[in-house]
């Protein structure tokens, strides 16, 4: 997405569970599934900036466990919806975001899950006012540890830009912190800051936070809102199911 960080369009064994809402915050989890775990989630944006604009965007994601410490995560944007408010609305198909993960350290005691990613965003947008055009790079690292009923996870990254002539974009830091609060078995509370440093020549770094809550139906579906907002003044909300075997 332009100017968006992809970390934002945006895994790890501190718990193995049935399922994880990966969509449910922007916080990549220090958690993975048993060899051949295969896990869809669904979802959808929804976004209203400051002076009016909107758009709306759709996220999936296919994840699937190689081994036990390694794992593939697929993120293909299918549609992209955006009316500024002072120019024409644009749509169109949105990038790619490949992901492959290893968990270099299991959890103990004292010491968290480690697990290192490295995200390829894949130039398949449609429209250059939704995607760059250009392969981005991200290698980050994924920190989890587990409290009883609170689990808090990590991300700290470097966003590699491939800035367009015609576009100033610069490379990024990117941090994520999030926490969650198991209440019952099937029901989960979140709560998740991020930033990222400037992304662009004349602009400043982003600050976010969103709160979210997720409830598991089945021992295989799950389903999420979450509500955040950012220093730029923009609203978002995100509604999503998650789906494994």
């Amino acid at each position: 997405m332009l100017r968006r960080p992809f970390a934002i369009l945006c895994t790890g064994g501190l718990l193995v569970s049935s399922l994880h809402a990966d969509l449910v915050l922007e916080t990549e989890t220090a958690e993975l599934g048993k060899q051949g775990h295969f896990a869809f989630s669904a979802g959808a944006q929804f976004e209203r900036e400051k002076d009016g604009g909107k758009t709306a965007f759709t996220l999936n994601q296919f994840e699937y466990a190689i081994t036990d410490r390694a794992e593939m995560l697929v993120e293909p944007f299918f549609y992209e919806w955006s009316k500024p408010a002072d120019g024409p609305m644009v749509q169109g198909i949105g990038d790619l975001e490949i992901t492959p993960s290893y968990m270099v350290l299991l959890e103990k005691p004292y010491v968290p899950a480690i697990v290192l990613a490295f995200k390829l965003k894949v130039p398949t947008a449609t429209n250059r006012d939704i995607g760059t055009g250009k392969f981005d790079y991200q290698p980050y690292i994924i920190l989890g540890k587990k409290f009883g009923h609170w689990i808090l996870n990590a991300n700290f990254g470097y966003d590699f830009v491939t800035s367009p002539a015609d576009e100033p974009l610069m490379n990024q830091f990117i941090y994520d912190f999030s926490v969650e609060r198991e209440i019952t078995d099937k029901w989960s509370v979140y709560a998740e800051v991020f930033a990222n440093s400037t992304p662009a020549v004349g602009e400043k770094g982003t600050f976010s936070g969103a709160i979210a809550t997720e409830y598991r139906f089945t021992d295989h579906f799950n389903a999420f809102v979450s509500v955040g907002y950012d220093s730029d003044g923009l609203f978002n909300i995100r509604p999503g199911f998650n789906f494994d075997f």
